[in-house]
């Protein structure tokens, strides 16, 4: 877990998110979600996959929603703002945090959003705790996805729904690395859709909805070329958040989409009323 803790910080993170705002002119007293949304919406199909996700996930205002693997905040942030829920997020990496609460506090967006740095294996919250759950893209870093899920069911009310946004892996392996989750294998950890679905049942969930999104990933990435040189990276991009590599994992993302190496699920699972 060190090291994908490590993966996950980079150094003054908030002070380069700023700073990126500023060279492109941005003026900082009214900054917005969607000004953000270059770096802090880090996940496949970006805004419009959340957005996809807001709807399908039909949380209401008066609920208490928990972001587990939150990154820097952009989803949990769009979720409360989309819905009027309140949203707590989560997330194992402390400068990711440290930076999810200062842009929260910018956007003035404090009241209704709170965030932590914890485990995902070892939630700081009481059982029957929340209304929702919420997961994007994070499986992939955690190797023993029953204690998370299980940890996610268990701070979950009776009927509350978790919905989830992740790679699995597919048909063929292994996976080119490095991918924007991991530099190498020792990070990684796909199952298979199957798979997947068999460990969110064994964890105490029911599945109601489990829609492929594969194909719309490969569109996403269809353009992507292999890198040379120098990258030409914007002042504003997830290449903050994980290494100026960046548009070598995109490439290898793209290659492990096309050899159906990789694939995308959304779902979502309800907690057993019993």
């Amino acid at each position: 877990m060190k090291h994908i803790h490590s993966y996950y910080s980079p150094n003054d993170l908030y002070n380069k998110i700023i700073s990126g705002l500023n060279e492109m002119g941005k003026d900082l007293s009214g900054v917005t979600l969607d000004d953000l949304q270059p770096v802090d919406e880090f996940h496949i199909r970006g805004d419009v996959a959340t957005k996809e996700l807001i709807k399908l996930a039909s949380f209401t205002p008066d609920m208490h929603i928990l972001d587990v693997g939150c990154g820097v905040g952009g989803s949990t942030r769009r979720l409360s703002h989309e819905t009027g829920c309140c949203v707590t997020g989560i997330d194992l990496s402390d400068e990711y945090i440290d930076a999810a609460e200062r842009l929260t506090r910018l956007l003035n967006m404090q009241e209704r959003v709170k965030l932590h740095a914890a485990s995902a294996l070892d939630l700081p919250f009481d059982d029957n705790a929340f209304d929702g759950a919420w997961s994007i893209q994070m499986n992939m870093n955690v190797e023993d996805k029953l204690s998370w899920l299980e940890e996610v069911c268990r701070v979950l009310k009776p009927g509350g729904r978790a919905v989830l946004y992740e790679v699995c892996g597919y048909k063929n392996t292994p996976v080119h690395f490095p991918v924007p989750w991991a530099q190498d294998s020792s990070m990684s950890f796909l199952l298979p859709p199957e798979q997947f679905s068999d460990v969110i049942r064994s964890a105490g969930f029911d599945i109601d909805v489990w829609n492929d999104k594969t194909d719309l990933a490969q569109k996403a990435f269809s353009q992507m070329t292999e890198p040379s040189g120098e990258p030409d990276l914007p002042e504003l991009g997830v290449h903050l958040l994980v290494g100026n590599d960046i548009l070598t994992k995109a490439y290898n993302l793209h290659r492990n989409l096309d050899e159906e190496r990789v694939s995308l699920i959304e779902t979502v699972a309800v907690k057993s009323d019993v």
